[in-house]
């Protein structure tokens, strides 16, 4: 693996610091960053839940009323919370197979 010269540094003087391998810290990095992500979109998530009750009333919602011509939000947010939905299940798969 590539390295630009500050990242190398701290990954050397982290190993000084403590007994962990390149790969230990780069994985732990990984591990982070995309637990990071999953509480970002759980909140996402929540906000929506919050808003519309279930993905399941938007959808019934925007069946039964439509999307008005000038305002799109109720659709918008549905195809926000699929896609949210949909990384959250890649990376929970995702961090299950680390």
């Amino acid at each position: 693996m590539t390295l630009n010269t500050q990242t190398q540094r701290l990954l050397d003087k982290i190993q000084e610091l403590l007994p962990v391998t390149e790969d230990e810290v780069v994985q732990r990095g990984i591990t982070e960053t995309a637990t990071a992500r999953i509480v970002e979109l759980r909140q996402r998530a929540a906000q929506l839940a919050e808003q519309y009750g279930s993905i399941d009333l938007l959808e019934k919602r925007i069946s039964s009323e439509g999307v008005p011509a000038d305002d799109h939000t109720l659709y918008t947010d549905l195809l926000e919370w699929r896609a949210v939905r949909d990384e959250l299940s890649k990376l929970a798969g995702f961090l299950e197979s680390v």
